[in-house]
């Protein structure tokens, strides 16, 4: 007779004893969960039980299998080398730092510029340039000195150009009784009739086309007005010269502006209040051509600023523009004293 081994079961959390002879259906009776193993087929750890039979305790905590040996050098092989990865840990990456710095300068180059076109402060740092300059040469100050060049780039409208001066003038004069702006520059062995004058290409073309809508007949062109090597009786008065420039070009711009603050002219009258004082102080040493001259283009471009409004209509302010010109040819005739 076939041997029978008793196994212990384990129904609902108690274990009970029975053969494996009796029928499949007094060992399933109010069976809910059961799992029986014996010594041979338990592969993971097994506890004792009442008699010879082993059961498997679902209530352990099964142990990992160990990874084979391959499995580990690979994991380990990975880990360091994402380990040997530097990542980067600063806030910011490098090119951004860069472009951002990049960014403030440029805004910042772009402020001053808007704000020497538009506020006429620039003549006031001008002049502290200069003046710097001339802080460490007070000892030479009072000797005479030569400015090796004044640059005059400007972008004018013309009505013509003609060979002789008298031709000029009544072509001059026809444009002055019409209502508009006109005067007379020698260029070289010809005399032209400017009629507008700007700073940028696009400040001339905006006169030339309002001259064209009026049917008045215009060349737009680039103007080099440009002097070099002039000679002034003290190196004090460079700052003069050069600051009345730029007071020049500052009303150039603000005559074409369709708003003007009032901080921006309250600002350009400053500067030139500061630059007449200087030369109030100084006529009495200038030789009588360059005093005459110097005290003729204060006028003209006393009269321009006077002529500044906080507000211009939509047509050309035609006064404003005539001593603009004005201003410009005194200035010419304040260097060619100097020459």
């Amino acid at each position: 007779m076939k041997e029978q081994k008793p196994v212990t079961v384990l129904i609902n959390g108690k274990a009970t004893s029975c053969k494996e002879g009796k029928s499949e259906q007094e060992a399933t009776t109010k069976e809910i969960a059961a799992a029986v193993y014996t010594e041979e087929r338990a592969a993971w750890e097994i506890i004792e039980g009442e008699e010879s039979g082993k059961v498997l305790d679902f209530k352990k905590v099964l142990k990992p299998v160990p990874r084979p040996s391959a499995l580990k050098k690979l994991g380990n092989k990975r880990r360091m080398f994402l380990l040997r990865r530097k990542r980067n840990t600063t806030p910011f990456s490098k090119p951004w730092m860069t472009a951002a710095i990049a960014a403030i300068i440029t805004g910042c180059t772009f402020g001053a510029i808007i704000l020497m076109l538009f506020t006429g402060e620039s003549a006031s740092t001008e002049a502290q340039i200069v003046s710097a300059r001339q802080t460490k040469l007070n000892s030479t100050g009072s000797s005479p000195a030569t400015i090796a060049s004044v640059p005059l780039d400007f972008h004018a409208v013309q009505n013509g150009l003609f060979s002789t001066e008298k031709k000029a003038e009544e072509v001059s004069s026809k444009l002055k009784e019409q209502g508009y702006a006109a005067a007379v520059y020698k260029q070289g062995a010809n005399y032209s009739v400017l009629i507008g004058l700007g700073n940028k290409k696009e400040q001339a073309k905006s006169l030339a086309d309002a001259y064209q809508l009026l049917g008045v007949d215009v060349w737009q062109k680039q103007l080099d007005a440009s002097y070099s090597n002039l000679k002034i009786t003290q190196k004090m008065d460079e700052p003069f010269i050069v600051n009345g420039k730029i007071l020049l070009q500052n009303v150039i711009t603000l005559s074409q502006v369709p708003e003007l603050s009032k901080k921006a002219k309250a600002s350009i009258k400053q500067d030139y209040e500061g630059w007449k004082q200087y030369g109030d102080k100084q006529d009495e040493k200038w030789p009588s051509k360059q005093r005459k001259a110097a005290k003729a283009y204060e006028m003209q471009i006393s009269t321009a600023l006077g002529k500044l409004t906080s507000t211009h209509s939509k047509e050309v302010d035609w006064p404003l523009q005539q001593a603009v010109l004005d201003s410009f040819i005194s200035y010419t005739k304040l260097l060619d004293t100097l020459k």
